[in-house]
């Protein structure tokens, strides 16, 4: 009995694991999926969604409820629940900080101030009245000026605060809800300057303990948080998950962990076997080159379900794809829109072995992708079919003939129209067995029709920063859903997303008027008609290679409790619990 207490007694600690490293945990400086991921729960924004609810529903979180639009679609008002701390911080002078209005004012603004070269600067571009003429004269004097009152941000008194936006946005409840557009507090700012990304503080259920980059992020409870109780108004009674996490957490205050252990481990093989030794307790998106090994036929193994290990599948909201950098001053070998250069971006595409990749790489956990759209998200087009990004080696030959991309010295690679050597440069992630695989895929697809590519391997920040400045010609990506909607994705490719989110640097006119209209217009026929037409023209100017949808398994062994994994997003330890005592008892107290 006395052994059971004291097992019980000990801190809760979860160990897991990232596929890719972070990159840091300043809200309105990164965008890479695992520092948001760290960020969920650290920091909180106005509005969140539902653990338990499918399809996803937007709750009330740091605000007191989720508001009705006003003034035609144009006026949002939020008020805050008062009592709502910052973690302490020795940017607070030892004093106790609550959460008001002005913070949400302030980390706003951020996103539009140049000095943070925020990736999701477009989030509030054209958007909020008079916030892009602060930006304009930032961009002149070199300061932005966060005193300044404009109608688009109005801080009404301590708890409230209200928003006017130019035109109606019907995502714009949606921003709301990403997980990092969140406030943080201009002291924490001021006093960390450059190094903001390692402190990271908000008012969310836990704050960053240690950080070695790379390597090992510790959270722990935040003492100033205030709980919560799992909602179960949104569960459904028939979903075994639902249930599961209803019967664990039932009554419990939350968060309920201590302690949180993250191990980015890039390479598949060690991070497949820290879970498979006990070492870690859950793993999220299991290596696609053990997925036999771990469920043959889509069951669970023997060895897996004598352990009580259990399987969450997900079919996950994003995609992924290859980038042609189609900034012609950067990138001159395959950037631009003449007819010759657009050719040679859509042999490339018919060049490639979607299904090879689906089969070999991904051992069949994936579906290929015929828009940027995923399914489950809003405005993807079941119907949409691209012939244009189908495996046809022979029309990609034809294709490359066709427009002077031919051989004509001989020695079995093409050159380019003028007769000048042609040699493209593929970037992909270095330390992940799966990307070298599709590296080496898109290697020989494009070799099988006579173009020449060298692969260089490089780490994922790197690979993050490359993108974004057009340091590429081709480059890995993917993109998982911020928000359910098809803007999320289309605007990838939204020209004045260039240097923000579109990394491939396309810009077509025809494409950015259909976007901005389609912003517009609620969710309908008539939008999903504008988006079916931004998806015809990225078929035909192919600033991408089109990937797949991806479908993960996340594991989990019996002592973690409340575990159901969310469409957008991403980690949820706030509302996950671990039994010591059972896990002690199956790793035998080591």
């Amino acid at each position: 009995m006395l052994v059971a207490d004291a097992a019980h007694a000990q801190q809760k600690v979860l160990r897991t694991q990232f596929r890719t490293a972070e990159t840091g945990f300043d809200p309105q400086q990164r965008d890479d999926r695992y520092s948001v991921g760290v960020m969920e729960n650290i920091f909180e924004p106005l509005l969140t969604y539902d653990y338990l609810a499918r399809p996803v529903r937007l709750v009330s979180l740091t605000a007191t409820e989720v508001p009705q639009a006003e003034e035609s679609g144009t006026r949002y008002t939020f008020k805050l629940r008062p009592g709502i701390l910052f973690a302490d911080d020795p940017a607070f002078g030892g004093k106790k900080r609550e959460l008001v209005a002005a913070d949400i004012e302030y980390s706003i603004k951020r996103f539009r101030d140049p000095v943070n070269r925020s990736p999701y600067e477009w989030l509030f571009e054209n958007k909020l009245v008079g916030l892009d003429e602060l930006a304009a004269q930032a961009k002149k004097t070199g300061k932005f000026d966060y005193d300044a009152r404009i109608e688009g941000i109005r801080v009404i008194d301590k708890y409230t605060i209200s928003f006017k936006l130019k035109e109606p946005d019907y995502n714009f409840l949606y921003i709301l809800a990403m997980p990092n557009v969140v406030p943080v507090a201009r002291e924490v700012i001021e006093k960390y300057g450059t190094n903001s990304n390692a402190h990271p503080v908000g008012t969310g259920p836990y704050l960053l303990k240690e950080w070695t980059p790379r390597f090992k992020i510790v959270l722990e409870k935040n003492a100033n948080f205030r709980g919560f109780t799992l909602n179960e108004e949104f569960a459904d009674p028939k979903d075994e998950w639902d249930q599961r996490a209803i019967a664990d957490l039932r009554g419990k205050k939350l968060p309920l962990l201590d302690r949180i252990e993250i191990y980015p481990i890039e390479e598949e093989q060690p991070r497949f076997l820290a879970f498979m030794n006990g070492d870690h307790d859950v793993m999220l998106e299991t290596p696609f080159a053990f997925i036999n090994q771990v469920l043959p036929n889509g069951k669970l193994s023997d060895g897996m379900a004598k352990k009580g290990v259990r399987a969450f599948k997900e079919s996950q909201p994003e995609i992924t794809y290859d980038a042609f950098n189609v900034d012609e001053k950067k990138s001159p070998t395959i950037g631009g829109y003449s007819p010759e250069k657009v050719a040679l971006r859509r042999a490339m595409v018919l060049a490639y072995d979607n299904e090879q990749e689906v089969r070999i790489a991904r051992k069949g956990q994936a579906m290929p992708a015929q828009s940027p759209v995923p399914p489950g998200i809003v405005g993807y087009d079941p119907a949409f079919r691209a012939e244009a990004t189908q495996h046809d080696p022979v029309r990609a030959k034809a294709l490359l003939d066709m427009y002077g991309y031919v051989d004509k010295d001989g020695d079995g690679w093409r050159e380019k129209p003028d007769g000048t050597p042609l040699t493209l440069n593929y970037k992909y992630n270095a330390r992940n067995d799966e990307n070298r695989q599709l590296a080496e895929l898109f290697v020989k697809c494009m070799a099988a029709v006579g173009l020449r590519v060298t692969s260089l391997p490089v780490q994922f920040s790197d690979l993050l920063r490359d993108r974004k400045v057009g340091k590429y010609e081709i480059g890995q990506s993917a993109w998982i859903a911020d928000y359910p909607d098809a803007q999320n994705f289309l605007q990838l490719l939204y020209g004045p997303n260039t240097d923000q989110s579109n990394d491939a640097r396309f810009q077509l006119a025809a494409f950015d008027r259909l976007y901005e209209k389609s912003l517009t217009i609620p969710d309908s026929p008539e939008r999903n008609a504008l988006y079916r037409e931004m998806n015809r023209l990225i078929v035909a100017y192919a600033p991408w290679r089109l990937g797949v949808h991806r479908v993960f398994n996340h594991l989990m062994y019996p002592w973690v409790k409340g575990f159901k994994k969310h469409p957008i997003l991403y980690t949820n330890y706030m509302y996950l619990d671990l039994d010591v005592a059972e896990r002690d008892k199956a790793l035998g107290n080591r």
